[in-house]
């Protein structure tokens, strides 16, 4: 099996770098890194075409011009670059720990959604592994495991393992179990049966929760590796647009909520000829 991990970037050098770096150091390395740049700064482009090449495993970058924050086209976009047969997803500010990748080759399956969270790393940890030469040692990705904040990784395991319980019974609203849009795996062929991301949503929120909805309804199960699969969330000042809370974008929420949604969105991996 064949494993790509799919990440994207915007202005996130340093984070990106020591994704590699946790990537390079797992007891079952991915066979390559696709990095979809949604249009970065040329600041950025730099530094990542200078550090990718010494991040220790087969890596690429494909980008698309900045035009808001267009998170489904850009995964979509790695997607179509990647040649693993296996799709591991992580945000650029997600770092695994050395034996994730393992978990998640253990556990995939045909037909399974693996469902990963990550622990939170406050500033100074986080700048700690920054600072950290040539690259974090395991000792170091350790240390940072027990400084991080993992309270809610237990929450939401037991959350997860009762939406999936409702699933199996039939009563649970569509979404759910709710996919982590950091931090989560699939074959590529259950990919392109919900033909990949929607690239209507653009802008904040939805997409995961619609990419969810629609591998539910192809008949792909959910699969918690909340527990099993450790991550860290690398901090960073956050740029959600909070003014929006509960009903952030909108528009977003507006289609989201629409009726009859099919498996296999249009505007999305793969569309039809003009």
């Amino acid at each position: 099996m064949k494993i790509s991990v799919i990440t994207t970037v915007y202005n996130r050098p340093d984070h990106l770098r020591l994704l590699a770096a946790a990537l390079a150091a797992q007891t079952r390395p991915p066979d390559e890194l696709v990095v979809a740049d949604d249009g970065s700064d040329s600041a950025t482009a730099e530094a990542i075409a200078r550090r990718l090449p010494a991040c220790g495993l087969p890596a690429r970058v494909v980008r698309q011009e900045k035009d808001g924050y267009r998170l489904a086209a850009a995964r979509n976009l790695a997607i179509r670059a990647a040649t693993g047969d296996y799709l591991l997803f992580l945000d650029c500010d997600i770092a695994p720990l050395p034996d994730a990748v393992e978990v998640h080759a253990r556990e995939a399956a045909p037909g399974r959604l693996l469902c990963g969270n990550r622990a939170l790393l406050d500033e100074a940890a986080t700048r700690t592994l920054f600072a950290a030469e040539p690259s974090p040692t395991a000792a170091d990705w350790e240390q940072a495991w027990a400084q991080a904040d993992r309270s809610e990784l237990a929450v939401a395991a037991d959350l997860f393992r009762r939406h999936a319980r409702r699933r199996r019974w039939h009563v649970a609203r569509p979404h759910k179990p709710k996919l982590i849009g950091c931090h989560f795996s699939l074959f590529r062929k259950d990919v392109e049966r919900v033909n990949g991301f929607d690239e209507n949503f653009v802008g904040w929120g939805y997409e995961d929760d619609d990419f969810a909805r629609r591998l539910y309804k192809a008949g792909v199960a959910p699969r918690s590796v909340i527990e099993s699969a450790r991550a860290l969330h690398l901090w960073h000042p956050s740029l959600a647009p909070q003014e929006l809370k509960r009903h952030r974008d909108r528009p977003n929420r507006a289609y989201f909520r629409r009726w009859c949604v099919p498996a296999r969105c249009v505007n999305g991996l793969h569309r039809p000829e003009a």
